[in-house]
């Protein structure tokens, strides 16, 4: 599904009387709603439930450079995410296997004592977000050029004007559009109507139903005690 700018925003008032039937807002009411809009969108992407682009991208490993700028105009020109899902690294062998790297904590790299080791295979990474460039920090420093694999989740589009359509995904374009209405109603002067409260909240739920990730199930390993193995759900042993 496409919305414009134009369309979320309008249908947005209506919902809480601002405009009827086929008015249309006015100038300074669009301009003001795009920005609602689009500070709605910005602070959808601090909650991982509802980004759902997947990225993969392949960041060159420079022999002795062990930082590397994230965000557009970065060397990792792509805009900085809230946090990485994964990373891994390419192995340089005919057919390149892909192996995963610990994404290192904030307390893990203050407790690395020799911060600048240098070894033939990377062995984590660290992720620093920052305005308008973070940073990725390899360990321990290249001394062989490889490759880094990076994975994250990027929010659903800004508008980047009124009348550009931008691509929704399934259930998005509702939850938009109500959650739009309650950010704008107190703008407005306007009491949302419990229905569309409620609304709001359902189909936000919907979307972040939709984007939870897909992850193996396990068996804690304090409820198997000394016996090891695993558990049949055939059998109940």
């Amino acid at each position: 599904m496409t919305r414009t700018g134009l369309q979320v925003i309008t249908d947005s008032l209506k919902l809480i009387g601002v405009v009827a039937g086929h008015e249309v807002p006015t100038s300074a009411e669009q301009q003001d709603s795009l920005a609602r809009l689009n500070e709605l969108i910005d602070s959808w992407g601090v909650h991982a439930q509802t980004m759902y682009v997947p990225r993969r991208v392949l960041v060159p490993l420079s022999v002795g450079v062990q930082t590397y700028t994230f965000g557009v105009g970065g060397v990792i020109n792509h805009p900085a995410p809230l946090t990485l899902d994964a990373a891994s690294y390419l192995t340089t062998a005919s057919v390149p296997a892909e192996i995963y790297l610990e994404i290192a904590s904030d307390q893990t790299y203050v407790g690395q004592p020799v911060k600048t080791l240098t070894g033939t295979s990377p062995e984590a990474v660290s992720y620093t977000r920052g305005a308008p460039l973070g940073e990725i920090w390899v360990w321990p420093v290249p001394s062989v050029a490889s490759t880094l694999v990076l994975y994250w989740r990027e929010p659903v589009q800004a508008f980047p004007d009124l009348v550009t359509a931008v691509d929704l995904l399934p259930g998005y374009a509702r939850a938009l559009r109500c959650n739009l209405a309650l950010e704008l109603a107190p703008e407005f002067g306007r009491q949302a109507d419990p229905l569309v409260v409620q609304m709001a909240r359902e189909s936000l739920a919907d979307v972040k139903r939709a984007n939870l990730p897909y992850l193996e199930v396990a068996m804690d390993e304090a409820l198997l005690g000394d016996c090891g193995g695993g558990y049949s759900i055939l059998t109940d042993s």
